[in-house]
C-alpha cells in the first residue's frame, strides 16, 4: 500500500506516545484505586472503552478514505483450506479456554491461587458484579479494537514501511502490543506480547481478524470472570449457581 504522512503519525502515536501516556496515567490511577478510591475502577473501564473505540474508528475511517481495501486490514474473510485450519485452531483454543475457566471457577483452591497470580493487576480487574458486567464490555472492546489496531492496521503498516513479509511484521506488532501494556509491570510486556503473537498467528492463518477478535475477547472475558470470583472468594458449585450479596442465581455463568 502507498503510505501517507498520517500513517507515520498514527504509528508514532500507537508505538510511542500512547504507551508512555498509559504507563503514567494508568499507574497513577492504579495507586489511587489501591489506596481506596475503588470508584475509579469503573471510570477507568469507561475511559478504556471510549478511547479504544475512538482510535479504531478513526483508523478505519482513514483507511477507507484513502481508498484501501478491507481485505488488506483483515476485514474480509478468505477461502481455502489454510483459513479453515486457522478457524479450527481458534475453536479448539476457545473450547480449552472455557474448560479451564470453568474448572477454576468451581475450585476454591484454584481461585485462591489465581488471586495470588493476578497480583499487581487486581486494580484493573472486577471486584463487584457491576464492575464484572462492565469488564465484559471492556473485553469485547479490546477484542475488536485492539485486533483492528495492532493486528490489522499495524501489521499492514509495518509490511509497507519495512517491505517485510507478514510474519516479520507480526512479530514486531506483537512487541509493540506488549509495550502498550507496560503499565502492567515488567512481566506484563512479554506476557501480552505472547498473547499478541497468538492473535497474529490466527490472523496469519485465516487472513481475517474475526478469529483473533473472538479469541481475544474470550481470553479477557474469562479472565474477568475468574478475577471476580477470586475477589469474592466464592466458587461456582457443581449446580452452576452461586450466591453473593449482589446476586442470587447463576449469574457467574451468564
Amino acid at each position: 500500500m502507498t503510505l501517507h504522512l498520517i500513517d507515520h503519525i498514527a504509528f508514532a502515536l500507537l508505538a510511542v506516545v500512547f504507551p508512555i501516556w498509559d504507563f503514567f496515567a494508568i499507574r497513577k490511577r492504579a495507586a489511587l484505586i489501591r489506596a481506596g478510591r475503588t470508584e475509579l475502577r469503573m471510570r477507568l473501564y469507561r475511559k478504556i472503552i471510549g478511547w479504544e473505540w475512538m482510535i479504531a474508528i478513526v483508523l478505519l475511517a482513514g483507511w477507507f478514505l484513502l481508498g484501501r481495501e478491507g481485505a488488506a486490514i483483515g476485514l474480509v474473510p478468505r477461502g481455502g483450506s489454510l483459513p479453515w485450519a486457522g478457524y479450527g485452531l481458534a475453536a479448539v483454543f476457545s473450547v480449552l479456554l472455557l474448560i479451564q475457566a470453568w474448572s477454576i471457577l468451581r475450585n476454591p483452591k484454584s481461585l485462591a491461587s489465581m488471586r495470588d497470580k493476578f497480583g499487581a493487576l487486581t486494580f484493573i480487574l472486577p471486584h463487584t458484579l457491576k464492575e464484572r458486567r462492565t469488564f465484559d464490555a471492556v473485553s469485547v472492546t479490546a477484542g475488536v479494537c485492539e485486533e483492528v489496531i495492532y493486528r490489522g492496521y499495524l501489521i499492514a503498516y509495518l509490511m509497507a514501511v519495512l517491505g517485510a513479509p507478514f510474519w516479520v511484521a507480526a512479530v514486531l506488532s506483537s512487541i509493540v502490543f506488549g509495550f502498550a501494556h507496560a503499565y502492567q509491570g515488567p512481566s506484563g510486556i512479554p506476557r501480552t506480547a505472547a498473547v499478541g503473537g497468538l492473535m497474529a498467528l490466527l490472523y496469519g492463518l485465516t487472513g481475517s481478524l474475526w478469529a483473533p477478535i473472538v479469541v481475544h475477547a474470550l481470553v479477557d472475558i474469562t479472565s474477568g470472570r475468574i478475577a471476580y470470583a477470586a475477589s469474592t472468594g466464592i466458587a461456582a458449585p457443581s449446580s452452576g449457581t452461586i450466591q453473593t450479596g449482589e446476586e442470587a442465581v447463576g449469574d457467574l455463568g451468564s
